[in-house]
């Protein structure tokens, strides 16, 4: 999610304080600038290259830790505006916007840390107008009661409870879909970038990997890309290599597409998650010498364009 929407976030739920949403009251305040605090960790992209920040984001900045610590930091910046404020109040409210910017990044299917690791549920997309209405309802109605709040909980619970469903179904249409065949050996069901009624699809099966998006009204299965994978034996190359260690631990969902070119074996490396206007977001390229010997490799975050060198020996 954008940081504006994590504020957004942050302010509906500090109206669980008990206290009006206002920008002029410290628990609102906190709570919603401690709702974006944990993106503070895009500051490495000035100091570092893409492929350091592609690791690196969505952890440690969004664990307890640093959570607790960026919430400390928020109180006492406004406890210079607020001197009459009641400290551990407001920090309480900036750590629960804090912890509601984490819990919702583990929603989306890029996933996040919390303790040592990222985790992601894959059911929320960026945006979610469900989510929204909940969100603006909680900051403008003005006479909140404890079944206002408790309603507005309960409806958001219930409306992960029925994502979760959603996702079930999904996989479960997918896999009858290609189950005849293919030998399906793993399924990824992601929510779509395009639409909160749309979910997308990594199908890995013996012979191919199968990317697409299914319409949760329509029960409509929709291919974008299938691709060949007979050449397994190239994986375990690559998964012997710094780029290989590296990309896995980045995506679980991979696919390599080996060439030649010239007197070099070319492995390009698609992250499957995201397709965007014809093209995957991420890539890699590994290539071999005639013995399968790494020659170079790099790491193509965004774009194709984009080369990183990853250094595979001393």
């Amino acid at each position: 999610m954008d940081p504006i929407t994590h504020g957004v976030i942050g302010l509906a739920l500090s109206s669980f304080s008990g206290q009006a949403v206002s920008l002029d009251n410290p628990v609102s305040i906190g709570a919603a600038i401690g709702a974006m605090s944990p993106d503070i960790d895009v500051v490495t992209r000035l100091f570092f290259d893409d492929m350091f920040y592609c690791k690196h984001h969505r952890g440690f900045s969004h664990s307890v830790p640093s959570l607790l610590g960026l919430s400390g930091l928020i109180t006492f910046g406004l406890s210079m505006f607020f001197p009459e404020m009641h400290i551990w109040q407001v920090f309480l409210w900036t750590f629960f916007g804090a912890l509601s910017h984490t819990a919702f990044d583990i929603l989306n299917s890029y996933g996040a840390m919390l303790i040592k690791k990222k985790w992601k549920a894959s059911l929320l997309s960026l945006y979610d107008p469900v989510l929204s209405v909940i969100a603006l309802f909680l900051i403008f109605y003005r006479s909140h009661t404890a079944l206002t709040l408790g309603v507005s909980a309960f409806i958001f619970f219930a409306y992960m409870g029925v994502r979760f469903k959603m996702k079930q179904s999904a996989k479960r249409n997918v896999i009858e879909y290609f189950g005849h065949g293919y030998s399906i050996e793993e399924v990824e069901i992601l929510p779509s970038l395009k639409a909160f009624y749309k979910w997308d699809f990594i199908v890995h099966s013996s012979s191919h990997d199968i990317v697409g998006n299914f319409n949760q009204f329509r029960k409509d299965v929709k291919v974008i890309e299938k691709l060949s994978n007979k050449e397994k034996y190239f994986k375990d190359i690559f998964m012997k290599t710094n780029l290989g260690a590296y990309f896995s631990d980045f995506t679980p969902n991979f696919h390599i597409a080996p060439f030649k070119d010239t007197e070099q074996t070319v492995l390009k490396v698609i992250d499957l998650r995201y397709h965007f206007k014809g093209e995957f977001m991420h890539h890699a390229e590994l290539r071999l010498d005639e013995s399968l010997n790494v020659i170079e490799s790099y790491f193509q975050p965004y774009t194709l364009s984009k080369r990183i060198p990853v250094l595979e020996s001393a």
